[in-house]
């Protein structure tokens, strides 16, 4: 009986073990992990010009999620002003266009335009949240800090930057929404966005612009506070890689974007440009933000920790 038990088994592990191609076919067709990707912007057209195609493989799978965060309101001083629809929520339709054209990118079937809009609490700070499929879109109004940031008369001269160094004790949303009590409070409602955004044993990047001058000469004051602040709160998440985005110097390099990735980048730059164009903003669809199309650069930190549950 021994002797015909050993080849028996051997015969039924043959019968039920797949074969190398039938392992490598198992692997080619598994899912990627789950990821979480937090974009950090001043902005709300930083991350559509210096970001792409990378926000878009950021929600092309539908196990990811990309968060967006918009940190300033981008009203060039005018706050809520401004006939017949203020500055900054013209900027922000340009910015919810460009994600309803990523969602939808593809040979799917569209999800529609209406998108879910609430205010949402976090670090005790009312914060206006928007979702679409599997993005998630953060603007907390702060008042633009002008390139230099001195910032502007018309907002009582409010800007990250001025803010950071201690030159004004607060700094309020330019709708009155929230206002933050110090740098830190700021750093603190960053920090709760990421963990409320989280997802349980997923992947985690963290997004910015590049703040130091050697690497990205050219810049607003704006990005690169945004940067300062989220970057710091980055050293909170060692799970997570950090990736830095060159900007406004990337009109003197070569285009290094080709294909379908150029085509994606000049695709959302008109959807965030036609936002603004029918509320009565300025069109970007010009020769000036045409420099900046088909380049991304950028800098990768790998994690140095594993993400926990």
């Amino acid at each position: 009986m021994i002797r015909w038990t050993i080849p028996v088994l051997l015969l039924a592990a043959c019968a039920t073990s797949p074969t190398s191609t039938e392992k490598a076919v198992e692997q080619a067709a598994a899912p990627s992990p789950p990821a979480v990707s937090i974009f950090t912007v001043a902005h709300e057209d930083d991350w559509q010009l210096f970001m792409m195609p990378d926000a878009f493989r950021a929600m092309d799978e539908p196990q990811e999620k990309a968060v967006f965060i918009h940190l300033t309101a981008g009203d060039a001083g005018k706050g809520v002003t401004g006939e017949p629809v203020p500055y900054y929520l013209a900027r922000e339709e340009g910015a919810l266009r460009a994600v309803r054209f990523l969602a939808n990118a593809g040979d799917k079937p569209g999800l529609g335009s209406e998108m879910h809009a609430s205010e949402q609490m976090v670090a005790g700070h009312s914060l206006h949240r928007v979702t679409y499929g599997n993005a998630v879109v953060y603007f907390l109004r702060l008042p633009d800090g002008f390139g230099e940031g001195t910032g502007y008369e018309t907002t009582g001269f409010q800007s990250l930057q001025r803010f950071m160094e201690g030159k004004i004790a607060t700094m309020s949303a330019v709708d009155g929404s929230a206002t933050y009590a110090s740098w830190a409070d700021l750093q603190e409602t960053l920090a709760g966005i990421v963990t409320a955004e989280r997802v349980a044993r997923s992947d985690l990047s963290i997004r910015v612009t590049e703040p130091e001058a050697s690497l990205n000469p050219i810049e607003h004051s704006d990005h690169r506070h945004t940067a300062r602040a989220m970057l710091a709160v980055a050293e909170n998440f060692p799970c997570a890689s950090v990736l830095r985005y060159d900007t406004y110097d990337n009109r003197n390099r070569p285009i290094n974007l080709t294909g379908a990735d150029l085509l994606m980048h000049a695709g959302i730059w008109g959807a965030t440009t036609s936002g603004l164009g029918d509320n009565f903003a300025p069109s970007t669809w010009e020769p000036g933000h045409f420099n900046w199309l088909g380049r991304m650069y950028v800098r990768e930190t790998p994690p140095t920790d594993a993400c926990g549950g």
